[in-house]
């Protein structure tokens, strides 16, 4: 058999360049620094998140309780309204307890912030609501019994059925065990004389009102003076005296009241039969003249008492189509009255003389009349427009066309009598206006800036005749037109702005403001028919003259 044969090995365990373990261990003393070391860092980064993560709760509780909080007070508010205590409370525990919002909160801090606000904002709002609610129950309380207790005194005063009734209530409440709960002793009783002393004045108020009693009867009058305590006296005299007054005062407003009433029936029933027979002449359609009133219809009118006597010859006279034309003094006289009106008592008036004076009647056309009348509806309605009307229908009548009106005529600049061709214009042009605001619902200034359109060169207003701004002065337009072609009215705007910013008068403001429109409006009317000449559009004011 084979014999193995064992021989002692020569080579040697490579070990390469491994450094040894023995090389590489630390000293101890290093080896706990870095361990120390390295826990610190962990506990810091560990400490940092904490920290980290308690804001980042913190803020997401805030972010739930701010709009939480929007809830809460519209329950509260809600709540505080009544008067019943307990329902008050109940309801709104449980509105605001917590169990409706425990699903609000992404972890447990964040649910435990907001059950803590939860919880604090009902325990605050709760002693709140139940002293409003309180309070509420006590107005409502006293309201009612202040309430029953005046309705007792007047049914007394009064007397009858009611009186009698009222008065054993009354003697009740005095007695009722509630009511010396809420008012107590003392307070009941004070309530008591003032209510008893109340009774006494107001039957005697009640019986001057009645005249059963007489201040000039000395014995009524001392029996009064006598069974009232002084402080009493002298209103309840007074009181009496002057429902005396009172009684014929209103009897003569009754009387005025009955005749001012007439007055505005007739002048309506006038109106409406005038407007029916001017429709039928101007526009003869089927409709128009079924509304038109027959003679028959006109004299059943005045024997009835719907229109007067000098109403009724006027419509004869519309109804004849009477050509007559204005009188130039009456209609200056209406127009000069129209622009002195400043109330709606004085429009009334001028209102009557229109439609009820036969010397103001017999001098208009129906056209004029009817105008009037319209202006008056509006100057009625709105104060504002009748002031803006008058000032743009004196632009019309004078500025623009530099025509002015004389009691014998109607005459230029020059003082001239007027020519008819003038008249033709200046008639169409009021006409023009007329219609813009009292049938198209024109602004004064809107209507005015229209037909300033439609005027001959010489017509046009000069910018100098507009009204200027207050808070500064455009003398100096011609530069604001060179500096800033552009926009010359909006730096001017700026201007009166910043005067506003140092006066702070607002009325002021608004009214420059106005008062720039109408100047631009004008001016670019101008300058359109000027051709663009801006020496021209300017006028003879606002241009700088040539230095020679």
């Amino acid at each position: 058999m084979a014999i193995l044969k064992i021989e002692q090995v020569q080579g040697k365990v490579n070990t390469g360049n491994v450094p040894r373990a023995s090389a590489l261990a630390l000293p101890l003393s290093i080896a706990n620094q870095e361990a120390a070391g390295f826990k610190a860092f962990s506990d810091a980064v560990v400490t940092l998140y904490a920290a980290q993560k308690k804001e980042e709760d913190l803020n997401e509780a805030q972010s739930i309780t701010e709009s939480l909080s929007i809830d809460l007070i519209k329950s509260y508010n809600k709540h505080k309204k009544g008067s019943n205590l307990e329902l008050a409370l109940d309801g709104f525990q449980e509105d605001v307890k917590y169990e409706n919002f425990k699903d609000l909160g992404s972890n447990k801090r964040v649910k435990k912030e907001v059950r803590n606000y939860v919880n604090k904002f009902r325990s605050k709002y709760a002693l709140d609501l139940l002293g409003k609610v309180t309070e509420n129950h006590q107005d409502i309380t006293k309201a009612r019994k202040t309430q029953t207790l005046n309705k007792m005194v007047k049914d007394q005063v009064a007397g009858g059925k009611d009186g009698i009734i009222a008065q054993r209530d009354y003697q009740s409440f005095w007695t009722d065990p509630l009511n010396l709960e809420y008012y107590g002793a003392e307070g009941l009783e004070k309530l008591k004389q003032e209510k008893d002393l109340e009774i006494l004045e107001l039957a005697y108020i009640q019986g001057g009102n009645t005249g059963q009693v007489n201040l000039f009867n000395n014995e009524q009058r001392s029996e009064i003076l006598s069974s009232l305590p002084l402080k009493s006296q002298k209103a309840v005299i007074e009181k009496i005296r002057n429902g005396a007054v009172s009684r014929a005062i209103k009897s003569q407003e009754d009387i005025i009241f009955k005749e001012k009433k007439d007055k505005q029936f007739k002048i309506e029933t006038f109106t409406t039969a005038l407007l029916a027979i001017n429709d039928a002449r101007l526009n003869s359609t089927d409709e128009n003249i079924a509304r038109n009133p027959s003679l028959d219809d006109l004299y059943d009118l005045k024997q009835s008492g719907a229109i007067n006597s000098s109403q009724y010859n006027q419509l004869l006279r519309f109804k004849a189509n009477d050509k007559t034309l204005d009188n130039p003094e009456i209609l200056q006289i209406v127009n000069a009255s129209f622009a002195l009106a400043d109330s709606v008592e004085k429009i009334d008036s001028l209102q009557e003389d229109v439609n009820l004076n036969p010397d103001i009647m017999d001098g208009l056309t129906a056209k004029s009349i009817i105008t009037f009348n319209k202006m008056a509806d509006k100057y009625k309605k709105d104060t504002t427009f009748g002031t803006e009307d008058q000032k743009f229908r004196d632009l019309l009548d004078i500025g623009t066309k530099r025509i002015s009106k004389g009691k014998s005529g109607i005459f230029n600049s020059s003082g001239k009598p007027a020519n008819n061709d003038i008249l033709i214009r200046a008639e169409a042009r009021l006409n023009e206006y007329n219609d813009l605001t009292l049938n198209k619902n024109y602004t004064p200034e809107q209507a005015y800036a229209e037909v300033i359109k439609k005027l001959k060169k010489d017509e046009l207003p000069e910018l100098h005749d507009l009204e200027q701004p207050r808070s500064v002065s455009i003398k100096n337009f011609k530069e604001e037109l060179n500096a800033h072609p552009k926009d010359t009215f909006i730096e001017m705007r700026k201007e009166v702005a910043l005067a506003y910013k140092e006066s702070g008068d607002l009325e002021t403001y608004k009214d420059d403001l106005r008062k720039l429109d109408i100047i631009e409006d004008t001016y670019d009317t101008r300058l359109v028919i000027y051709d663009g000449n801006q020496d021209n559009a300017l006028g003879r004011q606002f241009k700088i003259k040539e230095k020679k």
